[in-house]
């Protein structure tokens, strides 16, 4: 299966098995899933959402700090 995810601007297109879950997408392209917020058709997903298809997704930065 592909997914395509965006980060940062950047597409990443991703060969990934069937029933993967979003962190370990994060982790395949060298992204912190903790750095992140996943989106899906605009709405946020979680992490541990399984993966079963051909999917598009985005990402909003989380920032924080003092």
């Amino acid at each position: 299966m592909m997914v395509r995810i965006e980060v940062e601007g950047v597409t990443h297109d991703v060969e990934v098995e069937e029933g993967i879950t979003i962190d370990k997408i994060l982790e395949k392209i060298g992204v912190l899933p903790s750095t992140v917020l996943v989106t899906h058709e605009e709405k946020i997903v979680p992490h541990s959402t399984k993966i079963n298809s051909n999917v598009e997704l985005g990402t909003i930065i989380v920032s924080s700090g003092g």
